[in-house]
């Protein structure tokens, strides 16, 4: 999936790295969840002739529109190929842990091939699987600017890095799903886990099931890039405290090709390299308007094995989008669709590729104004700029309120008698059980 985000503090650094070997900074999550002492958070000093520069280059949202995908569009992946020749193999290898069933459909009759990231929750004792991430944060030197997650933003205590590091996707919390605590295991459950456990329930109640995201190193990587399409260039948006923030506008093609050659040198294909860039608007093809990618899970073949790899923004202090993709809602529709649609039906030879795990039709909801029959388990619960769906709120460790969108459950997209919390079809319940009642037409 895609999905945008805009925050940071500008510098007048600028250090190129696009396929090279990419600096590591010491930037520890204990460091960094330091808050800033002084009660409310002001803006930190900026450069004025920056300032003025933003105040005159406002990024034109007028014509922006939130873009979520499963996959980057075919010209990516062949550009990102050529960035790393050689490294299309047929063949699942070595990669993250999951597990498969067929599922047959009651409303076509036809069986359908399933792959998901973790054990299977119809094991005869249904257990947790840890599955290892690597955190990276990208800093993005354009036009001047630098444009840091590891910065606090302008309007808050602490950074966007730490934020999101420390959220509810990694670190443990209790969630609620149609009336169900679904989070009574020791220590609790992360977001993710916790939909999965609601999303089988019936099947792992009682159990440790769950799948757990767990950090391949305690400080993220810190990777710098200069963007080069000509196309590029850094305009602002408004924050929540009177000031301007900058936002680099970047072409999905040379972005992808960023978080592949990260994934080759932090990440082997048993891990899943997770990168933070809060503060870019991905553009597709040759048309900065045809913008904004928000975020996006993907795989690829590398030799040896399959990479799952994702990628996302984390809105806090801007809403260029409206109040409904603050902060973590983008990554829990990416985390999820990972963990449901791993192989993202893209590699020929794995689980999942060349079309083999589907669903039946289904469609004009959320951000699917046509049909898909995909199983992208964050697409038709999306929230939109006029507020069809709203996202919720739970207290992070750190006493912050992150968000997260409501999650449909596999069953509703196989239109299949449901075995999750509730008997609903979604996390939340904003979806009933059993699906569309008809293929999309």
């Amino acid at each position: 999936m895609y999905d945008y985000d805009s925050l940071g503090t500008p510098a007048t650094k600028s250090r190129a790295s696009l396929f090279r070997a990419c600096a590591i900074g010491a930037l520890g999550l204990g460091g960094a969840t330091t808050a800033i002492a002084g009660g409310p958070a002001v803006a930190p000093l900026q450069d004025a002739a920056q300032v003025r520069f933003l105040q005159q280059h406002m990024a034109p949202i007028a014509r922006w529109r939130p873009m979520v995908f499963g996959a980057p569009p075919t010209a990516t992946h062949r550009f990102s190929r050529l960035a790393r020749p050689n490294s299309v193999v047929a063949g699942a290898g070595l990669t993250v842990p999951y597990w498969s069933t067929v599922i047959t459909s009651p409303l076509d009759g036809i069986s359908y091939n399933v792959s998901m990231v973790g054990s299977s929750p119809y094991a005869f004792r249904p257990q947790n699987t840890n599955v290892t991430y690597v955190p990276t944060v990208l800093r993005i030197h354009i036009g001047g600017f630098v444009l840091d997650p590891t910065k606090r933003s302008n309007c808050d205590v602490q950074s966007p890095a730490t934020r999101f590091f420390n959220s509810p996707l990694f670190k443990p919390n209790t969630f609620i799903s149609n009336g169900v605590n679904v989070s009574q295991v020791p220590g609790g459950t992360q977001l993710i886990s916790a939909f999965q456990r609601a999303n089988f329930w019936q099947a792992v109640q009682g159990t440790q099931y769950g799948v757990t995201l767990v950090p391949s190193r305690l400080t993220p990587i810190v990777v710098d890039w200069t963007p080069t399409n000509p196309l590029d260039f850094v305009a602002a948006l408004r924050d929540d405290c009177g000031g301007v923030t900058p936002v680099a506008i970047v072409n999905i093609n040379e972005f992808d090709s960023e978080l592949k050659a990260i994934g080759a040198a932090y990440a082997n294909s048993s891990q899943i390299p997770i990168t933070l860039a809060d503060d870019v608007a991905i553009y597709v093809g040759g048309n900065t308007n045809n913008c904004c990618v928000l975020g996006y899970h993907n795989a690829y073949s590398v030799p040896g094995g399959t990479q799952v790899y994702a990628t996302g923004a984390f809105f806090d202090t801007t809403h260029a989008f409206g109040p409904h993709f603050a902060d973590t809602t983008i990554w829990s529709h990416e985390l999820a669709e990972m963990i449901d649609d791993p192989f993202v039906q893209s590699i020929p030879g794995v689980p999942g590729g060349a079309g083999s795990d589907l669903t039946p039709a289904w469609g004009h909801t959320g951000q699917v104004f046509g049909c898909q029959n995909n199983l992208e388990a964050g697409d038709p619960l999306t929230p939109d700029q006029a507020g069809n769906f709203p996202n919720f709120g739970v207290r992070g460790l750190d006493g912050y309120i992150y968000h997260y969108q409501d999650l449909p459950f596999h069953d509703w997209f196989y239109r299949t008698p449901s075995t999750s919390t509730g008997g609903s079809g979604s996390f939340q319940g904003l979806l009933a059980g059993g699906g569309q009642p008809t293929i999309c037409r």
